[in-house]
This record gives C-alpha cells, sequence and structure tokens, in this order.
C-alpha cells in the first residue's frame, strides 16, 4: 500500500511540474510575441525614404499629387493606416505637406494622436467610433491648414482640437463626385475645439444629399453634444441651412454667414429633436433644444439668401438660455424675419437690422 501512495505521489508531482513548464513556456510566447509587436510598430521598421525627417510622411511612402501604391509592402496595409497605427503606438506627431492626397482620413477608434497640416488636401475627414465593440476616438489634434472636399464628421468623441478647416466644393477632387457636405458634430461628442471654421459650399440635389441638412450641424437624439468652442465659423454659401445647434455649454465667439437658403430641400430626410416639416423651413441659424451657451457675434447677409427665416431662434429653456451678444442682418429682407418661438431659449442682448 505504502508503494501505491509513493507512486501516486511522484505521479502528481511530474504532472504539476510539466503544467509548470507548459504555463512558463505560454507566458514566454507571449513576452515573444509582445516584442515582436512592438517591433513590427516601431518607426524604423516603416521607413521607405530616409531624406525627409521622422514625422514627415512621405518618409514612410505618402506623397501628395502621386500614383505611388497605396500599399506599404512592410504592413501590407494602405500606407495611410500604416503611419497612423504606427504614430498613435510610438506618440509621433504626423506631418502632411501641402498637396492632395486623393484618399479620405480615417481617425475612427483612434487615440492619443497628433497631425499637423501644412495646407494638406483630403477627400473625407472623420473621428467616430467604428462600433459599440471598439474604443472612442480621444485625445486627437489636428494642427495647421486642412482641407476637405466631402466631411468633417466627428461622433463619440471626445478632447479633439483643430486649428484651421476649410470645406470646400470640387467635384474633381470629391471621390464621390459630390459637393461639399459639411461639418457634422454628432451624437457623444464632448470638448470639441475649433479655432477657425471655414464652409465655402454646401450641397443639394439627388438623393445622396439627403442627410445634408446643415453647413454646421451639431445633434445627437438624447446623446446631444456638449462643450463644443468655435472660435470663428464663416458659412460663405449653403443651399439648406447655415447652422442647426443643439446640444449644451458650447461657446461660439464669432459667426459670419454669407448665404443660405439657395438650394433644394428635395428628398431631404427629417432633422433631430426637430419635428417633420421645421426642416425644410430653412434659416441662417437655427437654435434648437440647446442650453447654457454662449455666442459672440453673429453677421448674417440676406442678400441672395432664400428660405423662411433668417434665424430661426427654436424651443429651449429660459433658465438655462443661449446668449448672444449682438445679431446683425445686412440686408435685411421681411421675408425672412428673426423668429422667436414663444418657449424660445435664446436671449439676443442687441440686434441690428440694415
Amino acid at each position: 500500500m505504502k508503494n501505491l501512495y509513493f507512486f501516486l505521489g511522484m505521479l502528481v508531482f511530474i504532472l504539476s511540474c510539466k503544467e509548470k513548464q507548459a504555463g512558463e513556456k505560454t507566458n514566454s510566447n507571449k513576452k515573444i510575441e509582445f516584442k515582436e509587436a512592438q517591433k513590427i510598430l516601431s518607426e524604423n521598421a516603416y521607413v521607405l525614404n530616409e531624406n525627409f525627417p521622422k514625422g514627415d510622411v512621405r518618409r514612410y511612402g505618402i506623397f501628395p499629387d502621386s500614383a505611388y501604391t497605396n500599399i506599404h509592402p512592410v504592413s501590407k496595409k494602405s500606407k495611410i493606416t500604416t503611419v497612423l497605427d504606427m504614430a498613435e503606438a510610438n506618440k509621433i506627431e504626423l506631418f502632411f505637406p501641402k498637396g492632395y492626397y486623393k484618399t479620405a482620413l480615417l481617425l475612427d477608434s483612434r487615440k492619443n494622436i497628433q497631425l499637423r497640416f501644412d495646407k494638406a488636401e483630403f477627400d473625407l475627414v472623420h473621428i467616430t467610433q467604428i462600433s459599440k465593440n471598439h474604443k472612442k476616438p480621444e485625445n486627437i489634434e489636428l494642427k495647421g491648414e486642412l482641407i476637405i472636399y466631402d466631411r468633417l464628421g466627428i461622433t463619440e468623441a471626445t478632447n479633439i482640437k483643430i486649428d484651421t478647416v476649410y470645406l470646400k466644393s470640387d467635384i474633381e477632387k470629391s471621390i464621390r463626385s459630390m459637393r461639399s457636405r459639411g461639418c457634422h458634430i454628432y451624437h457623444g461628442c464632448k470638448k470639441i475645439k475649433i479655432k477657425y471654421l471655414s464652409i465655402d459650399d454646401f450641397g443639394s440635389g439627388d438623393n445622396r444629399y439627403k442627410n445634408n441638412h446643415a453647413s454646421l450641424a451639431v445633434d445627437g437624439w438624447k446623446n446631444n453634444p456638449e462643450n463644443l468652442h468655435i472660435q470663428k465659423l464663416h458659412i460663405k454659401s449653403s443651399d439648406r441651412h447655415g447652422i442647426y445647434l443643439t446640444g449644451s455649454n458650447h461657446k461660439i465667439d464669432e459667426i459670419i454667414i454669407d448665404q443660405f437658403g439657395v438650394g433644394s430641400s428635395e428628398g431631404m430626410t427629417p432633422m433631430q429633436d426637430a419635428s417633420v416639416v421645421e426642416h425644410q423651413l430653412f434659416s441662417a441659424i437655427w437654435i434648437n433644444r440647446c442650453y447654457n451657451s454662449t455666442i459672440g457675434d453673429i453677421t448674417i447677409n440676406s442678400k441672395n439668401s432664400d428660405g423662411y427665416f433668417t434665424t430661426n431662434f427654436d424651443e429651449g429653456d429660459s433658465l438655462n438660455p443661449v446668449t448672444i451678444r449682438q445679431l446683425t442682418v445686412n440686408n435685411f429682407d421681411r421675408t425672412l424675419p428673426v423668429r422667436f418661438a414663444k418657449n424660445t431659449g435664446v436671449i439676443v442682448e442687441k440686434i441690428i437690422k440694415k
């Protein structure tokens, strides 16, 4: 019997040693895999042209106005995705020199990334959450001057800082051959800061423009944006609404709108936080269900504009108002009134009509 116990004890000891060795081997493999991953994401691994400094996208094979292949030979991914992965992993600021890149700049579900532009031109720029299973974009900074030919879209993002954006229409540079779709700051956004936003044109027309509501649309049903700060916003022409503003704790220092409501509402879908009919009543600025916010000076030119209102100060809360320091309407047209809803939450300290 003693021999049996001894045999069983030795068997248990041997099995436990094997399990320990297997565990050590697994941990060792994991460490090797982690080191390999670090090596793959290191900056040196992706250099294709050493004539350019670290962070300059030309160093990694990305050139504006060129027909270079989109696939990086090391990562086997697109070059733009490769450099963004590398920059995010290594905390390297990327620099995009002047020129048209003929691609979308997708910063979806990225964190802690800095990009610098010298009038670099892109089709589309998105900062969104890919899906609920992916991380939300956070701590992204876009420095310098950025030109976009489709849309600037931001969703579920926090702490986004942008210097200067020019949204332009050029159907030859738009991959979809469309006019501009403006800037849309959508649900879940918090702490979005833009120094200067210029929107030259905002299109309407066929079914592709059905979700074009306003040159700048700030909305998101039951999860509206918070803490948007724009230093200066200039809308040069909008086929539909100039601005649609909802949410809370926003600050816009200056707004200039040269022309609005000059397009068609055909095929246009309804807008969030609004009734079915309201979305077709074009105005230069429509403030609806917006709270605890301030706007400095608004200057609107009604000449050559169309629609139903110059301004539509819609539903709100007078105890948590949107306060506007001064509203100036040049070439005021009585057929485009300044509307205050009975339950408006907008307070305008001074109105000048010329």
